[in-house]
């Protein structure tokens, strides 16, 4: 079973990576390409935020 953030972090990388081949296609304009900038730098800081998962320590939680 999927959880909404699952999703919503799948949904994200997809629009992410649709926006990048739009960009390497080159068959959009420059105000097209800078909204699809803005629209990829929020994906990105909304991933970073939902794939930050702390500084890597491991706790044991057995103990």
């Amino acid at each position: 079973m999927t959880t909404m953030t699952e999703n919503s972090i799948g949904e994200k990388t997809e629009r992410l990576e649709a926006i990048i081949t739009q960009l390497e296609d080159g068959e959009v304009s420059l105000e097209r390409a800078n909204e699809l900038h803005e629209e990829g730098q929020e994906l990105l800081e909304d991933l970073d935020g939902a794939l930050d998962i702390g500084d890597g320590t491991v706790l044991d939680t057995e103990s």
